[in-house]
Parts: structure tokens; C-alpha cells; sequence
């Protein structure tokens, strides 16, 4: 693995774990759902990592979107210039 690659993930590790301490929405509801429904630690761990996975998962799929229709802006100008250019 490359160095910054390294670099990347644990600065992305590092920003997840903040971002979940920080935010007790994070994992309160997971306690209080245990709790009440009597889960045991190791269902309470699967559901959670479960829950973190589609969570991650959409953020990716979100931002993937928003590149695309970045990508898709930047061909329409591009194809926008050159009819001008050929209008004019």
C-alpha cells in the first residue's frame, strides 16, 4: 500500500470515529433499543455494524450522484461552447 493511501485511511478512520463520539445519535439509539428489547451485545454489535454499512453505503452512493452530475454539467457546457462557436 502506497504511503498516502495509508495516510488517506487513517485520517478517514480517524474522522469516522470523531464523527461518531461526537454525535450521540450515533449510537444512543442502538443502546436504548438493546435495552428495551433485551438484544445481547453480540446482536446489538451486528445490527449496529449492519446499520453503519448502510449508512456509509449511501453516503458513498450520494456522493457518486452528485460527481455524475458534475461529470453530466461539465459535457453539456462543453457541448454548449462548441455550438456557440459554431453558431456564431
Amino acid at each position: 500500500m502506497s504511503h498516502e493511501l495509508v495516510i488517506l485511511t487513517i485520517t478517514a478512520a480517524s474522522v469516522g470515529l470523531i464523527h461518531t463520539l461526537i454525535g450521540p445519535d450515533h449510537y444512543l439509539p442502538f443502546i436504548v433499543l438493546a435495552k428495551a428489547r433485551n438484544w445481547s451485545v453480540l446482536r446489538t454489535g451486528w445490527i449496529t455494524f449492519l446499520c453503519g454499512l448502510g449508512h456509509v453505503s449511501s453516503s458513498v452512493v450520494l456522493g457518486l450522484v452528485g460527481i455524475s452530475f458534475g461529470l453530466a454539467l461539465a459535457n453539456l457546457e462543453l457541448s454548449e461552447s462548441y455550438r456557440g462557436q459554431i453558431a456564431a
